[in-house]
């Protein structure tokens, strides 16, 4: 999913990246795949330009990639996934606000490392952490959806992960009535969806089954066609 998902341009101490001869050297080791070395390095250029953005998207592509590598059990409290969590979190976050336009395609790319970020470390949330954080989590998701769909509206990942995120909202709620209005804008926004990259045609999938289950379950009431 992540090849789908950005840009494959991630933690030892490494020289920081400033200037060209760093950009140089960061597309190098990318083209090399060396993830943890670049996890690992200080970006320091505070431009806004599309160069700046491209390098600390590169760190946080490396650190989502090392999150995903992780085991299945790796909570997102443990040192080095939390670690490596907000490293990437931090890094999208940053190339975003360094894009200079923002029509930049670049930003279809970073929203979606961004998403991915948040979702793995909602998902990741082990037993004695979960019903503390995991609607904060939930909730980063779907501001970070909001503005993937603002400003990407041509693609599908805010929409998918909107719709996960309202979702995962509603199922937090006692089951019954007041599920419904969640589900709904679920099931709302997945209509409303551009067709997913073909990576992603199966999570949509899911996530629609999820919410066709729990309208079913929470016995909503049927939406009136005008």
């Amino acid at each position: 999913m992540l090849a789908t998902l950005l840009w494959l341009a991630g933690c030892a101490e490494m020289p920081p990246i400033d200037g060209e001869a760093g950009e140089e050297r960061l597309s190098e080791m990318v083209e090399a795949g060396e993830w943890n070395a670049i996890a690992g390095m200080q970006i320091r250029c505070g431009e806004r330009t599309e160069a700046c953005a491209r390098a600390h998207a590169a760190k946080g592509d490396a650190c989502l990639r090392l999150v995903i590598q992780q085991p299945q059990s790796a909570s997102a409290t443990d040192g080095r996934t939390r670690k490596l969590l907000d490293c990437a979190e931090g890094s999208y976050r940053t190339a975003l606000s360094k894009l200079p336009s923002v029509t930049d395609p670049g930003r279809i790319s970073y929203h979606g490392g961004l998403l991915l970020t948040l979702s793995e470390r909602r998902n990741r949330l082990d037993a004695q952490t979960r019903e503390q954080r995991l609607d904060r989590e939930n909730e980063k998701l779907l501001k970070a959806s909001e503005d993937a769909r603002r400003e990407a509206p041509s693609s599908a990942l805010g929409y998918l992960y909107g719709a996960s995120a309202h979702a995962y909202r509603a199922v937090l709620k006692p089951q019954g009535s007041a599920r419904c209005d969640d589900l709904r804008r679920a099931e709302a926004m997945l209509k409303r969806s551009p067709p997913p990259p073909s990576q992603l045609v199966a999570e949509q999938t899911r996530i629609a089954s999820l919410i066709k289950r729990e309208l079913k379950l929470s016995r909503c009431p049927a939406v009136r066609r005008r």
